[in-house]
């Protein structure tokens, strides 16, 4: 099977699950709520802190961005394990390593939306300097991109365990704490004046883990997926 078909599979497969959270959509506006009201708190807690303190607010920002991904992930392939048609998607005549694709695909649309509301949030209740948006979007999009695969893989690994969402939140912390350390330091860094060149080995460091992570993924999936 060729690349292309490979591509549309996973975008099939991805526009599937956005197609059945969007008929449920009260799971999706509750991570948005989550998001948004992560950032109301803050906002009435810290106040003013956050102008002259940008290691807090790049704190802040990447705990609901990692947060609001657990809440996003418990119903990546346990939803599938659930409801019966994890042997459907086994069936497919395409590899298990896209199936994976088309899950990380559907978790980075999910986490792309709550990063724009927690962004759009931190402008308004956090004073967020517009200046750094572009940086701060393409920091972040990097970062959300490996959670998400990061986050699809410890899915797949828990979706048949009785306490799924408690383990994948023990499992997630630290495959995430290579991607989570890099980000904040270089999210301070902007919020501090930084150009995005500046912070540009953290942003290869991030490039490196999902391309690590990646191939991992590729390598054992398969098994994973199988069992």
């Amino acid at each position: 099977m060729g690349e292309g078909e490979n591509l549309r599979f996973a975008i099939a497969l991805a526009v599937k699950d956005l197609t059945v959270e969007l008929r449920r959509a009260h799971e999706l506006l509750s991570i948005i709520a989550f998001a948004l009201t992560s950032i109301l708190m803050s906002s009435f807690a810290w106040g003013g802190l956050f102008i002259r303190n940008p290691a807090v607010l790049s704190a802040a920002l990447w705990i609901v961005i990692y947060f609001s991904n657990i809440l996003a992930l418990t119903t990546s392939f346990s939803r599938e394990v659930d409801r019966g048609t994890i042997a459907g998607l086994r069936s497919l005549p395409t590899s298990p390593f896209v199936v994976l694709m088309g899950k990380v695909l559907y978790s980075f649309v999910v986490l792309l939306l709550v990063l724009l509301t927690t962004i759009i949030s931190s402008i308004i209740f956090l004073n967020l300097d517009v200046a750094v948006i572009p940086a701060i979007l393409v920091l972040f999009v990097m970062g959300v991109m490996d959670l998400a695969l990061v986050g699809s893989l410890v899915s797949a690994l828990v979706m048949y365990s009785e306490g799924k969402t408690l383990l994948l939140s023990f499992l997630f912390f630290p495959v995430s704490v290579p991607v989570l350390i890099p980000s904040t330091q270089a999210a301070g860094r902007i919020l501090s004046g930084y150009t995005l060149i500046e912070v540009l080995p953290e942003i290869q460091l991030l490039l490196a883990f999902l391309l690590a992570i990646g191939g991992v993924s590729f390598l054992l999936f398969e098994h994973v997926f199988q069992e």
